[in-house]
């Protein structure tokens, strides 16, 4: 889907309108041959342990603009209540989402405990069979030791490592791997710490090394360039590449991350 550009007026008086007018003709000829021949699937985002609903507005309306249906997910208790009811939730949320856009699959974004809720589904839920690819930000993969704080909700407690839940999701990864994920882990995030917590076994990882924290991460123009490539599977793992999308918006120095041993392939297809 692309957006349409502002509406003409046919004053041209002093040039400004004109030249406007050209560039939003020129951007939309650019996001048509872009977007030709791509199969898109609406994007459903999933946000993290007690986030209000506007905190990912932004990103929902980047990707707007890059030409994605995009839907929030509304999950109970502001994802601190049970992860496999939140993941429940959202398996009600997905099959809307096909439904209302006609769509065989979608996309999921999860952000920190929100990865998680979007793990479970894929993985326990039969959501392999709905979702085309998954990006996790600054997800805890492995959990993380600040939970100890989020003792009196139950998602807190699912968040402390070696918890019931992670051994779950990462003892048995095999429906992970049905589907391609992404996790963008940074080093500058206060949250998941250790940082290798948010390292994905059954999937792709991208550590970024530039200043973003946690909760910055659904505000970085690059990391949002990212899931746009991923999801259009334009997305080249190799550390030096530098994204499709990442090039109109911002340059950076993104740094691939993965396990000893692990082949690596040239392209997400």
């Amino acid at each position: 889907m692309v957006r349409g550009s502002k509406k003409r007026t046919g004053k041209h008086d002093d040039g400004y309108q004109l030249e406007q007018d050209l560039e939003d003709e020129i951007n939309l000829t650019e996001k048509a041959h872009r977007f030709a021949g791509l199969e898109r699937f609406p994007i459903i985002y999933v946000p993290g342990y007690g986030a209000p609903p506007f905190h990912g507005l932004y990103l929902r309306s980047r990707l707007e603009v890059e030409g994605f249906d995009v839907y929030e997910a509304d999950l109970p208790r502001l994802q601190t209540g049970d992860v496999i009811k939140s993941a429940a939730a959202l398996a009600v949320e997905v099959q809307r989402t096909r439904y209302r856009f006609d769509a065989e699959k979608v996309n999921l974004v999860g952000h920190s405990l929100g990865g998680i809720i979007a793990r479970y589904y894929l993985q326990k839920l039969g959501g392999w069979k709905y979702v085309h690819r998954a990006v996790y930000l600054g997800t805890p993969h492995k959990g993380v030791y600040w939970a100890v704080f989020g003792l009196a909700t139950k998602a807190g407690r699912q968040l402390l490592p070696n918890s019931d839940l992670l051994q779950e999701l990462n003892n048995d990864p095999s429906r992970c791997k049905n589907i391609k994920c992404l996790s963008v882990i940074s080093n500058f995030d206060e949250m998941v710490v250790p940082h290798n917590s948010g390292i994905l076994d059954c999937g792709y990882n991208k550590i970024v090394n530039w200043p973003i924290g946690h909760w910055g991460m659904v505000f970085s123009n690059k990391a949002i360039a990212w899931i746009v490539d991923f999801f259009d599977g334009l997305f080249d793992i190799r550390e030096d590449f530098v994204g499709v999308n990442e090039k109109r918006d911002i340059s950076g120095n993104g740094e691939l991350c993965h396990e000893p041993g692990k082949r690596l392939i040239q392209k997400v297809n």
